[in-house]
């Protein structure tokens, strides 16, 4: 039986084929699927940025000060997102509503396989086993499928990301444009910083940081002077205090805030309705606390672990990337996204070393993401899933070393 197993497991043809129905899997879903609501949103957003810029936060603003919390998706009071965004959907705005939400689904599908096979290429992996891993784990990641999904723009900001990486090593420069454009759209990519070497860094840094200054400011020269100003006042940190309920909000402070602080959250009942869900303890305070601690705890540990690789850049940027789905206050499934590149290398170097535990520890962490948070008693399962996964990445930091000397059957990153 153990002779069989292993002789299952180092098939490449098995993995070829998991991947294969996982992939399937997504593109029926998806399909299948009649409602996007963040596509919608979008939609709406660039209708709005066209058509009437200036007050195009209006609805968004009336929202947050009515229930304090960001409205759900798929009309203009739930469009919170800066208006890069909006100028991104510009080009589907000019379609029907309903033609222009599909299209922009499959650009944004398209983008993410652009943004994984540029990964797969840096990964650069000789190992019959990895490759086809990289593509099992890819298909079955379920953030993937909630992106594409939910009509979601984490595909383009994952292409833009990962050609940044791609092009660290050659054109540090254009390098740090990719990644100031990727940043425009979500912040978070900017984090992206702490990976580059050290001759690279300086220099990627600022053109990252020019880019992101001088697209937000042009993105926003259509709302005037008083619409900018109204959509900080009023929208951006009026959002960025928001504290949903909802069992799909599942960031780490949710998860420290319900766990510890006795906040209540919300699940679907039996008849339909919601179940609004207390824990024991009330320590709104010490929750509060150990969320910003966190957030340092994380960014610290990144940098520290791409220090111990060698500055390795892939594995650095991509642990940088990570922490857009560790540090914001609002966390949705599509938004464990950016977890996906570092899971990825992870797993091509766990199989190329032969690290079997590594590879069991990231399997069952990758199991607390197989049913959607809402269909959990605990919808932060994801959270702990993910800082796991985090944890894990960081731990393995020798695995990326760029003074390992490689066994023969993996490449360099």
């Amino acid at each position: 039986m153990r002779r069989a197993a292993a002789d299952l497991l180092s098939r490449p043809a098995m993995y070829w084929t998991l991947s294969v129905v996982f992939a399937l899997r997504v593109i029926v879903l998806t399909i299948l699927s009649s409602k996007r609501p963040d596509a919608e949103g979008m939609w709406e957003g660039a209708h709005a940025y066209l058509t009437n810029p200036s007050h195009m936060y209006d609805q968004a603003a009336q929202y947050l000060a009515l229930t304090h919390v960001i409205a759900p998706p798929g009309t203009l009071y739930a469009f919170v997102s800066p208006p890069a965004v909006a100028l991104l959907a510009v080009p589907v705005a000019f379609l029907p509503k309903a033609v222009g939400i599909q299209v922009w689904t499959v650009v944004d599908a398209l983008a993410l396989l652009g943004g994984l096979l540029l990964l797969y290429r840096v990964a650069a992996t000789r190992n019959r086993i990895a490759g086809p891993v990289f593509w099992l784990v890819a298909a079955y990641f379920p953030p993937l499928f909630a992106d594409v999904g939910a009509g979601q723009r984490g595909g383009v900001t994952l292409l833009a990301a990962m050609a940044s990486i791609w092009f660290e090593s050659t054109r540090p420069s254009l390098a740090g444009a990719l990644g100031g454009l990727a940043s425009v759209f979500k912040y978070y990519p900017a984090a992206m910083v702490i990976g580059p070497r050290p001759a690279h860094r300086v220099r990627y840094a600022v053109i990252l940081a020019a880019v992101l200054v001088v697209a937000t400011a042009v993105s926003f020269i259509p709302l005037g002077l008083g619409g900018t100003v109204f959509y900080y006042q009023h929208v951006l940190l009026a959002s960025l205090g928001s504290h949903n309920a909802s069992c799909g909000y599942d960031s780490v402070r949710s998860l420290l805030d319900r766990a510890i602080g006795g906040e209540p959250y919300l699940l679907p009942g039996a008849n339909g309705g919601l179940v609004s869900v207390t824990l024991p303890l009330h320590l709104p305070l010490l929750a509060s606390a150990l969320g910003y601690a966190s957030a340092v705890g994380f960014a610290g540990a990144a940098v520290w672990a791409a220090w111990r690789s060698g500055w390795n850049a892939p594995y650095g940027m991509a642990l940088g990337f990570a922490l857009g789905s560790l540090i914001p206050n609002e966390v949705w499934p599509y938004q464990w996204l950016p977890m996906l590149p570092l899971v990825l290398l992870l797993a091509v170097r766990a199989v190329e070393h032969r690290r079997v535990g590594t590879l069991v520890v990231m399997t069952v962490l990758l199991l607390a993401f197989y049913r959607a948070p809402c269909d959990l008693p605990f919808p932060d399962l994801w959270t702990l899933g993910g800082i796991g996964i985090f944890v894990l990445g960081v731990w393995e930091n020798r695995l990326f070393s760029t003074h390992r000397k490689e066994s023969g059957d993996g490449a360099e990153l």
